[in-house]
């Protein structure tokens, strides 16, 4: 008689089960290995860009005549912040100039007034803000270098439609914005909404002033450009605060590689400088970990003439003095 063998179930092989928990195993592991091997260069990089002392891009660009100081010490690097006027249908001016003075654990604002009258090298007379216009970057370093005595031999240009991109690329600013200030903006963006619009950014209204007052990239903008309501003075105030803003949220989203990768493709193309990547990176380094900058402007109150419509420096000394102490002492 014919008996059927009972079903068996077919049971795994303990070992084969084994081998490959233990190749998953291996593989996390030497992902996790990989992982902590990148962080580490990483770190290792960062420590190495920030190592590199200031005097070492003390260095004067060939070719170019900038008429640098040569009594200042070697332990800042005073690097001039550009923001041109891209709204204008003629030559750039440069609408925004601030000498970032950067050191290990120092970072200090000075903001130049556009409206100055000064001595532009092979033009005579004019605004310092026209100076962009007729030699670009070098030309304005050379005539704050010799109207102020500063050794200013490196620079960074952004045009302000660029420093709309930064802004929403950060996730936005927080800075004090005055109810007449908030009201102005308003006003300001809705009589521009077809120049900016078309271009894919937006601009809502701001519903609200106070202490800190969230701005997109656009109202951003009009905040740094405020002019008609009060003076230059005021301007370079606000402009030094967003700068300062800017830094603070930088500073505070190191750790977020989203936010970096956006900031990264917002500043490629939209950024002209003399400076190298190493320069780029390591004098970058030393302003972000510098803490809350200090901040104060060109001419300083005493030594100039205000008009109304331009100021006239009667004591350069005063003015050369002054910012020799303050980014230096």
């Amino acid at each position: 008689m014919y008996y059927e063998e009972p079903y068996r179930k077919r049971t795994k092989n303990p070992r084969t089960g084994r081998r490959r928990r233990s190749f998953g195993g291996w593989l996390i592991g030497l992902c996790l290995r990989l992982i902590a091997l990148l962080l580490a260069l990483f770190v290792l990089g960062a420590g190495l860009l920030y190592a590199l002392p200031v005097s070492l891009f003390m260095v004067e660009p060939e070719g170019v005549e900038l008429s640098l100081a040569d009594n200042l010490p070697d332990s800042r690097a005073n690097i001039l912040l550009l923001g041109l006027d891209a709204l204008r249908e003629s030559r750039q001016r440069s609408d925004t100039m601030v000498v970032a003075s950067v050191g290990y654990g120092v970072l200090k604002l000075t903001s130049a007034l556009r409206d100055t009258l000064v001595d532009i090298p092979g033009y005579g007379t004019g605004k310092l803000n026209a100076a962009y216009a007729r030699g670009g970057a070098e030309l304005v370093m050379r005539t704050l270098n010799e109207t102020y005595s500063l050794n200013i031999m490196h620079y960074l240009a952004v045009d302000f439609t660029a420093l709309v991109s930064v802004v929403d690329a950060i996730g936005g600013v927080e800075v004090p914005v005055t109810e007449a200030e908030a009201d102005l903006i308003n006003r300001t963006m809705d009589g521009d909404r077809a120049r900016f619009e078309p271009l894919g950014y937006s601009a809502p209204a701001l519903s609200q002033s106070g202490e800190n007052i969230h701005l997109n990239g656009v109202q951003a903008l009009y905040f740094a450009r405020i002019r008609k309501l009060d003076d230059d003075f005021q301007r370079t105030r606000r402009q030094r605060a967003l700068l300062s803003a800017m830094l603070k949220k930088i500073r505070g989203s190191l750790w977020n590689p989203a936010m970096l990768v956006r900031l990264g493709k917002a500043l490629a193309g939209s950024v002209d400088t003399n400076m190298s990547v190493v320069q780029l990176l390591s004098l970058g380094e030393k302003a972000l970990l510098a803490g809350a900058p200090e901040t104060q402007r060109l001419p300083v109150d005493g030594s100039y003439t205000d008009d109304g419509s331009s100021l006239r420096i009667d004591d350069r000394q005063k003015n050369a003095d002054a910012f020799r102490a303050f980014v230096y002492d």
